[in-house]
């Protein structure tokens, strides 16, 4: 077994590093997005019909082929229907081809009355922007939406910021395309007219803060909601040319769009680290990779988050700032001994420390917000915790000692997690247990019921999917490679030994899963939007994989482990 677990991570670290480029990166190999490709194709409708219209044409004609058999659309072409892919892509549909795409934009508006409408979305801000879809398409009435106070921007940062959070941009969006279909009466109009410039210099603030003119968090869909609410409130033609070519220049060749432009620093975090413990720390084409990672830290502040310098985003070097992204780039870079810069690092860990919430936990983008969607997160929670040990912080640490004890007070009653960025309950629980095992808690009852939870979720073939979570689109009999190394790590780290029959099996079923051209397959895991639309991220996969076998092999060249008294 041991010898096979050797050759698997040598064959993927080989299928790795021939892909690398000279710079140090890991290009990242996804699917273009449902999402994405109707956000542009209506945006383009709506700003720049004439110029645009074989683009249009095109990405109408490729959301028409991927259509799912029951009538409507997942995140990515394949995967099972969601409720605002569908929404959205029906509404591209009706809006941009009413007579050629009939009948595939009726099937999924019967699809979704048969699951309850757009009202039946936990989330109201989804409900009010699959409404905002359907209202361009001629399909629902504006009238009787909550009104969106775009004049909350008047206030001073430090009260609204926690409240909007990152859907700042899509705030403001949206107030401009509810505006302008449903007018404001009396002090209403007043008060929306008098947000007006404010909302503007907001939005041309954090497009200056972006990567590429005229995006917005190097997202095709978000962009192409603030090109739309930008044509519906009228505002200066530079603003909206800018988004309209950020949509042009990204177009893939089959006229569909990604999601997320720049995930490659996100997936070449996780396998840098998996290289890093699988053995090949020191391998200079590892030590290139590190270097490029190290190069992305941001050297600037964010105001719009009240974020200073020091923290990583998936874009590279600007853009949105994260915890998550941040703790993952940090724990790629923690293995490499003295060749890491002591300062860059430091600064890098203290920025980390500077972004946990009163709560003692970590969300994703502002520290103590109020936006369900931004946090707290005990993924990204036991993430950081991991990270900051890594680097040097004790046990005893009251900030760490204040994580676990957040985590530890979080449990669902089931003894699982949910994180916010990727889906089900597996992948929070399983990092849950690596918290408590490198905090010193694995022994508490919390612990433990996270444990025996996972040991359950375990299926027949010895793989692991989401767990029971109840979303559309989620399969919890299927298993995937990112889940299953995911748990793997996560019992190995809670004290189960290699020789287990379970963990054996998950390792078996991890090897066979392994590709011929020595990569592993990715799935739709990652969250754009929580529990409502998914994206594929193959390098996290493939890092997450090699993390486990990593440690999987380590624990079997330790020897035999006697039994522990909790087994």
């Amino acid at each position: 077994m041991d010898s096979r677990v050797e050759a698997s991570v040598a064959r993927a670290a080989e299928a790795l590093f021939a892909t690398q480029r000279p710079e140090g990166f890991w290009p990242n190999r996804r699917p273009t997005a449902v999402l994405g490709t109707a956000g542009a194709v209506v945006a383009l409708h709506v700003a720049d019909p004439e110029r645009s219209r074989e683009l249009i044409e095109r990405g109408t004609a490729w959301l028409v082929s991927v259509q799912n058999a029951d009538g409507g659309w997942g995140g990515v072409p394949g995967a099972a229907s969601q409720l605002v892919p569908t929404v959205v892509t029906a509404a591209a549909l009706r809006l941009t081809a009413p007579r050629t795409a009939e009948e595939p934009w009726r099937r999924a508006l019967e699809l979704l009355e048969s699951l309850g409408g757009v009202e039946s979305l936990a989330d109201p801000g989804m409900v009010h922007m699959a409404t905002t879809f359907l209202v361009l398409a001629g399909l629902r009435d504006m009238r009787g939406s909550r009104r969106i106070p775009l004049e909350l921007l008047l206030l001073p940062r430090r009260l609204w910021r926690p409240r909007l959070s990152f859907r700042a941009a899509p705030f403001v969006a949206m107030a401009f395309i509810q505006a302008h279909h449903d007018t404001p009466g009396g002090v209403g109009r007043l008060l929306h007219r008098l947000a007006r410039p404010t909302a503007l210099r907001l939005l041309r603030q954090m497009e200056r803060g972006e990567n590429d003119r005229g995006g917005y968090g190097g997202d095709n869909w978000l962009t192409a909601v603030v090109c739309i609410g930008l044509c519906r409130a009228d505002a200066p033609a530079r603003m909206i040319a800018d988004t309209v070519d950020y949509l042009r220049s990204n177009v893939q060749p089959d006229g569909s769009w990604h999601i997320m432009q720049g995930l490659d620093l996100i997936g070449g975090s996780y396998v840098a680290r998996g290289l890093a413990d699988t053995g090949y720390t020191h391998d200079p084409r590892l030590v290139r990779a590190r270097h490029w990672l190290r190069g992305c830290q941001q050297d600037h502040a964010f105001p719009i988050y009240d974020a200073p310098p020091g923290g990583w985003g998936w874009e590279g070097p600007r853009g949105w700032p994260n915890f998550l992204d941040s703790a993952n780039v940090l724990a790629a870079l923690t293995p490499s001994d003295d060749e890491e810069p002591a300062e860059r690092l430091r600064h890098g860990l203290d920025w980390l420390l500077s972004r946990q919430d009163g709560r003692g936990s970590w969300g994703t983008f502002v520290p103590d917000t109020t936006l369900t969607n931004d946090g707290p997160c005990p993924y990204t929670t036991a993430q950081c915790v991991e990270t900051l040990l890594d680097g040097g912080l004790s046990r005893g640490d009251p900030r760490i000692v204040r994580a676990l004890d957040w985590l530890l007070a979080c449990q669902r009653p089931d003894g699982t997690y949910e994180g916010l960025w990727y889906r089900g309950l597996t992948s929070a629980t399983a990092t849950a247990l690596v918290a408590f095992a490198r905090g010193g808690v694995g022994d508490h009852p919390a612990a433990r019921r996270a444990r025996e939870a996972l040991l359950k979720a375990q299926l027949a073939d010895g793989s692991w999917g989401p767990g029971q979570t109840g979303t559309l689109g989620d399969d919890p009999s299927r298993g995937t490679v990112e889940e299953t190394a995911w748990a793997l790590r996560g019992l190995l780290a809670a004290g189960l030994p290699a020789e287990d029959e379970r963990l054996r099996r998950a390792a078996e079923w991890l090897m066979s899963a392994q590709g011929d051209d020595g990569l592993w397959p990715a799935s739709p895991v990652c969250l754009h939007i929580r529990r409502l639309a998914y994206y594929v991220d193959g390098l996290i996969g493939n890092g997450l994989v090699l993390r486990a076998l990593g440690a999987y092999r380590g624990a079997l060249t330790a020897g035999p482990v006697a039994e522990r008294e909790a087994w």
